[in-house]
């Protein structure tokens, strides 16, 4: 098909005439919409829908839909931020992926979660939470939408894509429960679970977590080989070829694909997950006390270790306020350990993590996750190490703070310290896949960028070349920057790491970077339908479409020619009351507070674990390698 033809085509598809179920209202086009380009000199080039009058409001709105189309011979991912009056508050979005002149829909919720307040009440330290209409102005006032802004990646043509529809679905039968504001609290139950509302797995009693301990403990030992038999003690391919075997994971292009190559020379596949721990981290509990119906005090022989304290503040909300610290923290996933697993000391404890990794088809231990359970070295595992304390570049900007210098000479001490103190544990630990550096960093606002990305790799790589020199550098999970950042990680990384959060993997190395393999660091999707608040940065309606989603997501990134592996994010749900870090109570675990897999996602990542070297490799014929 001629280019000229294609682009027709697919101006063609955005006019063409629509069929209107009863239900959907068309906001656009109309009369009481414009569109509105945004600049490609801007940090997020693409089109605004804006509505006329100032306002539009969509409260009795279930989901809105809009149909854009690719006007790029390549494949285009489409964002969409839903803006209102009051910028406060989680904006709806979602994003897709284009196929080369294609056309896609963005469905996204409108309904933040299926309960609400009858009245205002200030709930804080939490991203997610039961709102009212009208009332607290943390949250986002979807009776008030001014616009609608689909945008591209900073440096795309605004003009790459059309707004062909946009619909909003009547939220009809969707069930809302309304509670009354004034006996809402205490909302969370000794289980750390959500008092108010009943779903398919809640815990009632301690009888109830002896049943599922002994149901998963049955399930396990029924799947104790794991979904493929076709892999090796490191999960390796062992029904593919055989290559070189130099006792250490490392990387190799095969047949125009990269690939990471385990310890004994086969095709492994990162198949991973974040924050592998036995607890689920502290939320905190200092000014909000009365959110809690059960509390054990700090003398309580069984429960009373799992208090803490926090002396300086989070990242970003309530309790980055300095005059909310130090604050005290309780973790109910800990408590939950306790009850359903009796007196299993440690070793027991970290033996089921093992076992449920590999029955659940992951092969992977991926960052900020409990070295006391990789260790034990049972299952690969990257190591995260960080620069944190090096003094900060000024001009940088960013959610996670300046970008730490790395021309100021406490950059490479700092550094190196941890990396020598990592080294004496695991300098010739085969089990250690690689090691990240940082995570997310600041790259926006930077004259010199290149110059400092540049330093940044540079330095990071000499580094862990001297002191680890057994084990990759897998980057720094890039999630925002420029392509002078992308060739920096390129020419220096062995692996060049990003996080990214969509439906579908869409990421590549720009043109001029090395020729370098890339890995996911973070994925994740959630749902409102297991009594969670908040549904982390990539929604979906229920559990069964979390799971589908979870296997569009592999398998696009399973048939990407550079990607090496996927790391979920992360291995249990955020507590329902938010972690101190920055309030984030996200519905994104493999398990729940009260340690219980959600059934769908497993069988998701079985599936996968099932199908990802076939599908890889695609039956062809091995005709040479790369290079490490």
């Amino acid at each position: 098909m001629g280019r000229a033809l294609s682009i027709l085509l697919a101006a063609v598809s955005c006019v063409a005439p629509h069929a209107v179920r009863a239900g959907i209202r068309v906001l656009y086009p109309s009369p009481s919409f414009a569109l509105e380009t945004t600049a490609a000199s801007s940090g997020w080039p693409g089109r605004h829908v804006n509505a006329v009058g100032g306002t539009v409001d969509l409260s009795d709105a279930g989901e809105l839909l809009i149909d854009v189309s690719n006007r790029l011979s390549r494949a285009l991912t489409v964002n969409l931020s839903v803006k209102s009056r009051s910028l406060q508050g989680r904006s709806p979005g979602g994003n897709v992926t284009l196929p080369p002149y294609g056309r896609g829909r963005i469905v996204c919720s409108l309904q933040p979660e299926p309960w609400r307040l009858d009245a205002p009440l200030e709930l804080v330290g939490m991203k997610g939470f039961p709102y009212a209409p009208g009332g607290s102005s943390h949250l986002f006032d979807i009776s008030a939408v001014t616009s609608f802004h689909l945008f591209t990646r900073k440096g795309e043509s605004p003009a790459a894509f059309d707004v062909c529809r946009l619909a909003v679905r009547d939220a009809g039968d969707s069930p809302v429960t309304v509670y009354p504001a004034a006996d809402f609290v205490p909302f969370t139950d000794r289980f750390g679970q959500f008092k108010h509302a009943e779903w398919l797995g809640k815990v009632h009693s301690d009888m109830e977590l002896d049943a599922a301990a002994a149901e998963e403990a049955k399930w396990l030992a029924a799947h104790s080989e794991g979904p493929c038999s076709a892999v090796d003690k490191w999960g390796g391919w062992s029904a593919g070829p055989k290559l070189e075997s130099t006792g250490f994971f490392r990387t190799q292009k095969v047949n125009g694909k990269w690939w990471l190559v385990d310890p004994d020379g086969r095709l492994f596949w990162s198949h991973g997950v974040d924050c592998v721990g036995l607890g689920g981290g502290g939320t905190p509990i200092t000014g909000r006390e009365s959110y809690f119906e059960w509390l054990p005090k700090k003398s309580n022989s069984a429960f009373g270790r799992f208090w803490g304290e926090q002396t300086w503040p989070g990242a970003h909300g309530y309790y980055a306020q300095t005059n909310h610290v130090p604050f005290e923290t309780f973790d109910f996933a800990a408590a939950n350990r306790v009850r359903k697993y009796g007196k299993a000391g440690q070793a027991q404890l970290i033996d089921l993590t093992h076992r449920r990794l590999k029955a659940w088809g992951l092969n992977t231990i991926g960052n900020w996750s409990d070295p006391r359970i990789y260790e034990t070295k049972r299952t690969p595992y990257t190591l995260c190490l960080s620069t944190d304390g090096t003094p900060r570049r000024a001009k940088s900007k960013g959610w996670w703070g300046p970008l730490p210098d790395p021309e100021n000479p406490d950059f490479d001490r700092i550094l190196r310290a941890r990396a020598k103190a990592a080294a004496a544990k695991m300098k010739d630990d085969p089990w250690c896949l690689g090691v990240f550096v940082d995570n997310e960093l600041s790259w926006n606002d930077l004259p010199d960028l290149g110059h400092i990305a540049e330093v940044y790799y540079g330095t990071v790589a000499r580094i862990l070349k001297e002191e680890l020199p057994n084990h990759l550098y897998l980057g720094s999970r890039i999630a925002w920057g420029p392509d002078e950042v992308y060739r920096a990680a390129a020419k220096h990384c062995d692996v060049v790491s990003v996080n990214v959060y969509a439906r579908v993997f869409d990421r590549d190395l720009p043109e001029g970077a090395a020729d370098k393999p890339m890995i996911n660091g973070e994925f994740h999707f959630g749902a409102l339908d297991r009594g969670m608040f908040h549904t982390g940065l990539v929604a979906t309606r229920n559990q069964a479409d979390r799971a589908d989603c979870y296997r569009a997501y592999v398998r696009s990134c399973l048939d990407h020619p550079r990607m090496v592996g996927t790391h979920w994010f992360q291995w249990r749900d955020q507590p329902l009351t938010g972690r101190p870090l920055d309030g984030e109570n996200y519905q994104i675990g493999f398990l729940t507070v009260t340690d219980a897999p959600y059934p769908e996602l497993v069988d998701a990542a079985r599936q996968m674990a099932r199908e990802m070297y076939m599908r890889r490799w695609s039956e062809a014929k091995m005709k040479g390698s790369g290079n490490k």
